[in-house]
């Protein structure tokens, strides 16, 4: 049932993806995490308990945790008991999990006015759509621009689709879902100021409010950043890639999105040098390139029974 909720997703993504509205921003979009915790505020902000990591597992720790015991009593009653309806209503409640956790919208899609502004050699347009897409404040010229795009497009990859399929395969819909909530809360932080811009917390020694988040996202990133990094040196180009990352691939301080980064830049090889475009397009190509090889793996895990769903 895995490999079906995540084909059915996936589907709808690309249905999504040729909408021009904003509708699948509404689901699936930070801001939607955002009027989350402004309620879980409201409901438990007062509460002398609610402090700390405390407050943190509460806001991303106990929805994943409802939606893990949903599919565990599934797996142990509700398929004897329930038969066809409960199967689906449970493929159901896991592609609409996976549908808010995707996206909102694929690297290509974010980039269309970016190229198209290159293509028109309207450099401004292009600076604005770019700065939209990495949130990076400044770039001293078109190159350093399109740098800045190729570094971000393997990020953007990462959290919204390939770290998302790999948990959803390793730990069901709760891991999915774990894993999205946690990387919305720090994209909150940085958007409030309250980080660096590298995600981790801007006090030398962060809070207990803000490290268990960030933490647990360290946690969260490591697994399916090794394996986003292997695809990239499978889909690219391999012993440059081996000879960035082989020295950190063990290292549990790493941040994951920093490696992912690495191993996509590396194994970009020596894009055609006559290009004027720039890395970006083959920073595209080339994660397009790993996305089939990760969805090759993970419906093969589904086929060999592997993970926990």
């Amino acid at each position: 049932m895995a490999l079906l909720a995540l084909l059915i997703a996936l589907v709808i993504e690309h249905y999504y993806h040729k909408d021009t509205g904003d509708a699948r921003a509404k689901v699936s979009h930070r801001n939607w995490f955002s009027r989350y915790q402004a309620k879980m505020l409201e409901w438990f902000g007062d509460q002398s308990w609610n402090k700390g990591w405390v407050s943190q597992a509460l806001l991303l720790v106990a929805p994943a945790f409802i939606i893990y015991w949903i599919f565990a009593w599934y797996e142990h009653d509700g398929w004897f008991h329930g038969g066809f309806l409960t199967s689906a209503l449970m493929l159901v409640l896991a592609v609409a999990i996976l549908v808010v956790c995707l996206g909102p919208e694929s690297p290509r899609k974010s980039l269309r006015a970016y190229y198209k502004a290159r293509a028109d050699h309207q450099d401004q347009t292009a600076f604005e759509a770019a700065r939209e897409f990495t949130g990076a404040a400044t770039a001293d010229s078109i190159e350093e621009l399109d740098l800045q795009v190729s570094r971000t497009i393997f990020k953007k990859a990462q959290t919204r689709y390939f770290a998302v399929v790999l948990w959803f395969m390793l730990l069901g819909p709760a891991g999915a879902l774990l894993y999205r909530l946690t990387n919305w809360y720090l994209d909150n932080q940085v958007a409030s100021g309250e980080d660096t811009d590298s995600g981790e917390p801007a006090a030398t020694e962060p809070s207990n409010e803000q490290g268990f988040a960030y933490k647990l996202n360290l946690i969260l990133e490591w697994i399916p950043a090794r394996i986003s990094a292997l695809a990239y040196l499978l889909a690219g180009d391999m012993s440059a890639g081996v000879k960035k990352i082989k020295s950190d691939f063990f290292d549990f301080d790493k941040d994951g999105l920093s490696f992912v980064q690495e191993a996509g830049e590396a194994s970009l090889g020596f894009y055609e040098a006559d290009d004027k475009r720039g890395p970006s397009r083959w920073a595209l190509k080339l994660m397009e390139r790993a996305a089939v090889i990760i969805f090759a793996l993970v419906a093969l895990m589904s086929l060999l029974g592997l993970g926990f769903y």
